[in-house]
């Protein structure tokens, strides 16, 4: 039966179904090991794209452990913090935002609601509290206040409590949540872009506070929140720039190196930084105060950085898309990294998988690179998987075909030669002095069967002595050397010579007699079989080779055939094959042989004595 036509599809579409499925899937984002893996391999994507100049919109001042130690430790005072207020608006910035919780009421608030109140486009850090937690009717009118101008499509939230600025500062700024949540891995990559907080009467959305930030440097510009479209999970617009956010309601950061690279000063360099014109941040660092988080360039960046490098990013038009639209990116890079795992694992040649998958490989790693450059945070950990799933199907396809070729040459070679040939380019028997049988069987009377039968009469009925070889063969533990026609050549002694080679030999005489006689119509053959010294030997060419063994016992088992036609017989065997047995009276009755004298063989100048199966008197062996 010839094989179904599309066979040679069901790989690729086995390959191709399993990466859609791990693209539908999406392991890098829906699964926490996962996650965590992913935002490795963007690190060190981040890693290999470098540090990126320094913007110049934005900048930092940080109250450093020097800064703190000198306005008396923490937390810092107000008057101490309406100075700095002070000092960061004479260098004439586009708006200030603190990454500080002015929450409880303190002396110097009155000094501080005085700095703010002069500051321009000053915007305070909120963050969530209780979820049961009521603002004040102060608090509460500021995050209306500081909510987007419109929301478009989104969902109903989930609001809780916040904490934030004091009744007496809560009316002189903007408000900016400062809530961030790591990656599985501990790292941060993404800010959320809004939280929702109850206001007593309902909940509203507050905006991150780098989109508050940017919103206080360019009054007039709105910033609107859009919920989820069919290509994306939801963006925020501020003025001309729009950014995706992810399936999270987050924003993926683009870092820009280490720390330090955004400009920064320490509260007490303000006096020469470069502030005009910038959104500045003002925030804490030091020892012990837990706002430092591990990123791709470094293992302890400023939170206020964060905040800070968001502004940068939507000030530059820097984004990383990470929403619907990348997802379905994502599901098409899974296809063909499945194709391509396929056809790297499918080489013709094996030696050319290995590098063909170590290619696929880095095609993909590159692939990803330039996606990130593009501004698409490509799921290389979906990728990978599609990748290496395909190429594990195409190596089990490979192994399979392997196999099944194995198998079908094994079947031109005795089982016994299979694994001594397979395991070695030079078999431990070749050239190997050593006693051997030799068994030559043909059909009694060929030619004109033959001649009567056709030629496909004739390849019927040579299937049918064939097969009844091989199965005596194979019973008695003999290699069919060669099949010719209507002959064969069995030999016993490879690929390892044993003790009961001789008997072996002549229980292959007899199971032959056996399996042809049980063939209907029975198949006449005649037998020649002797043993003695050979020489294992594999001949031919450097690409097709085949086992045999040299020397006269191989002459003389098919000169013996030509005793057994003269005398009538089925089998003639050598004296010598009978005397190699450790009963050769045994195998004379079983065979029912009979002596039939020293025999000249044609070629041969010695004489043979030889035994054959003709009607006569069994005579006990010399």
């Amino acid at each position: 039966m010839s094989p179904w036509p599309g066979r040679a599809l069901l790989p690729w579409i086995a390959a191709l179904a399993l990466s859609f499925a791990i693209g539908v899937w999406h392991p890098g984002r829906t699964t926490g090991p996962g996650a965590a893996v992913e935002g490795r391999l963007l690190d060190a994507r981040m890693t290999l794209r470098g540090p990126l100049p320094p913007p110049e919109g934005t900048a930092i001042v940080l109250i450093d452990e020097t800064d703190l130690t000198a306005m008396g430790g923490f937390p810092p005072p107000r008057a101490a913090l309406a100075a700095a207020v002070d000092a960061i608006s004479e260098r004439g910035p586009a708006a200030i935002a603190m990454d500080l919780l002015l929450i409880d009421p303190r002396q110097g608030d009155a000094v501080l609601a005085r700095a703010l109140a002069q500051a321009p486009g000053m915007v305070a850090s909120v963050a969530l509290g209780q979820p049961d937690a009521a603002a004040s009717a102060a608090l509460a009118e500021a995050a209306r206040r500081s909510g987007f101008d419109a929301t478009v499509g989104m969902p109903p939230g989930f609001p809780a409590g916040m904490e934030g600025p004091t009744d007496a500062l809560a009316g002189l700024v903007r408000l900016g949540h400062v809530n961030a949540r790591p990656d599985p891995d501990g790292r941060m990559r993404r800010l959320p872009a809004w939280i929702s907080v109850t206001t007593g009467d309902g909940s509203i959305r507050v905006p991150g506070l780098a989109l508050a930030a940017m919103r206080a440097a360019g009054p007039g510009a709105p910033l609107v929140l859009r919920g989820p479209g069919r290509a994306r999970d939801g963006a925020v617009t501020a003025g001309a720039r729009e950014v995706a956010l992810d399936p999270d309601g987050a924003i993926p950061l683009v870092p820009y190196g280490p720390a330090g690279t955004i400009p920064t000063w320490s509260l007490r360099e303000v006096g020469r930084a470069e502030l005009a014109g910038r959104v500045v941040f003002l925030g804490l660092t030091g020892t012990g105060l837990g706002d430092r988080h591990p990123t791709a360039f470094d293992a302890a960046l400023p939170g206020v950085a964060l905040h800070a490098t968001l502004a940068a990013n939507l000030q530059e038009g820097r984004a990383l898309r990470r929403d619907r639209a990348a997802w379905l990116l994502d599901i098409l890079g899974s296809l063909a990294a499945g194709a391509l795992g396929l056809l790297a694992a499918t080489r013709p040649r094996a030696v050319r998988v290995g590098p063909a998958l170590i290619g696929g490989a880095f095609l993909l790693g590159g692939t990803a690179q330039a996606a990130l450059a593009a501004g698409w945070w490509l799921d290389t950990v979906t990728l990978a998987l599609a990748f290496a799933g395909s190429a594990t199907l195409g190596m089990g396809l490979r192994a399979a075909r392997a196999r099944r070729r194995a198998e079908n040459l094994a079947r031109y070679t005795s089982p016994l030669l299979t694994e001594a040939l397979s395991e070695a380019a030079s078999p431990a028997f070749e050239g190997r002095a050593q006693l051997a049988a030799a068994l030559f069987v043909d059909v009694a009377g060929w030619t004109a069967t033959g001649e009567a039968l056709g030629p496909d009469g004739a390849e019927r009925f040579l299937a049918r002595f064939h097969g009844a070889v091989e199965r005596a063969a194979i019973a008695s533990g003999g290699v069919v050397e060669q099949f010719a026609g209507d002959g064969a050549m069995i030999l016993f002694g490879l690929p390892e010579a044993r003790d009961d080679d001789a008997e072996a030999a002549l229980a292959c005489v007899q199971a032959l007699l056996e399996e042809t006689a049980r063939e209907a119509p029975p198949i006449p053959i005649r037998i020649g079989a002797h043993m003695g010294r050979v020489r294992a030997a594999v001949l031919g060419g450097a690409r097709q080779r085949h086992v045999t063994v040299t020397g006269d016992v191989v002459n003389t088992a098919n000169r013996l055939q030509e005793v057994a036609r003269a005398d009538g017989a089925r089998v003639a065997v050598s004296d010598a094959l009978l005397q190699a047995t450790a009963s050769p009276r045994a195998w004379v009755d079983r065979l029912r042989l009979g002596e039939a004298g020293l025999r000249r063989l044609r070629g041969r100048t010695a004489r043979l004595h030889v035994w054959t199966d003709a009607d006569r008197r069994c005579a006990d062996p010399l």
